[in-house]
């Protein structure tokens, strides 16, 4: 009975303190006392009260522009944003921070932190890289503009998992033409894929498909047009052969070969 009456006594103390808490801050947010704003903003963001440390520097934001404290309020209001994990909103103020306070000793950090906020933010494979090639963008600007930071190391780690993401999505759009019966498409976007990524991972996948696709292409192309094609699967597969000599793909594709060399001799 005492424990019960001990928890219960606990428990309206603490909403009482919640509850003062939450009526000093809104008369904060309402108030005009600026300076008494910046002070409790400050102490909340070092509390980690990062919810209430960004309704706080939100309000500051339109005060202080143009003045003394407009730098100091920007980087807390972006970083407060990033504490609360809203990454979306956190990148695009530290973009902001970047473009208004070129010059400023936080500049550095509020690049690198745009880029991993988009970093976090970036999707699976599967699904639109829009964000994460803009993260591999500024990544990339970061260590171009700052290449002694020691984040330097770190950024790469990042950008090296973007692009194995981005590498993966392109393939599979690749690989869906070929899927979908539109070899000639599959061709096309494989070899664009090869160029653009010439050390990827699935590099002997997309050489095996741009064989079968091409044999399959030329087998449908009109009487004019087939034995040029056929030449241009006896090609790939020679660079597949000089690339992977081991590979055991090797045995279909060597079937192809076989029967293009057939065709064209025909």
């Amino acid at each position: 009975m005492k424990y019960r009456n001990f928890s219960l006594i606990t428990i309206i103390i603490c909403t009482l303190l919640l509850s003062c808490g939450s009526s000093k801050h809104k008369k904060l947010l309402k108030g005009s006392d600026h300076d008494a704003k910046y002070t409790a903003a400050v102490a909340a963001f070092e509390k980690q009260d990062y919810f209430h440390a960004t309704q706080l520097f939100e309000n500051l934001l339109l005060y202080y522009r143009g003045r003394e404290k407009a730098e100091s309020v920007n980087m807390y209001y972006a970083k407060s944003l990033l504490g609360s994990k809203d990454y979306y909103s956190a990148g695009y103020q530290f973009e902001n921070f970047v473009r208004w306070f070129p010059y400023s000793k936080d500049a550095e950090d509020a690049l690198f932190q745009a880029a991993y906020c988009k970093y976090l933010e970036s999707p699976k494979h599967t699904l639109d890289q829009t964000l994460t090639k803009e993260s591999l963008i500024q990544f990339q600007t970061y260590i171009n503009k700052y290449p002694k930071s020691d984040k330097v190391k770190l950024a790469n780690k990042y950008m090296d998992e973007l692009r194995e993401k981005v590498i993966k999505k392109d393939f599979e759009i690749a690989y869906n033409y070929f899927k979908t019966g539109k070899h000639q498409s599959a061709q096309f976007a494989l070899k664009n894929f090869l160029n653009e990524y010439p050390d990827a991972s699935n590099r002997e996948d997309a050489m095996y498909y741009i064989v079968i696709a091409g044999h399959k292409f030329a087998e449908n192309s009109i009487p004019q047009k087939r034995n040029e094609r056929l030449e241009w699967v006896i090609s790939d597969y020679q660079k597949f052969l000089a690339f992977y000599p081991e590979s055991p793909k090797l045995i279909e594709l060597k079937k192809i070969n076989d029967l293009s060399l057939k065709e064209l001799n025909k």
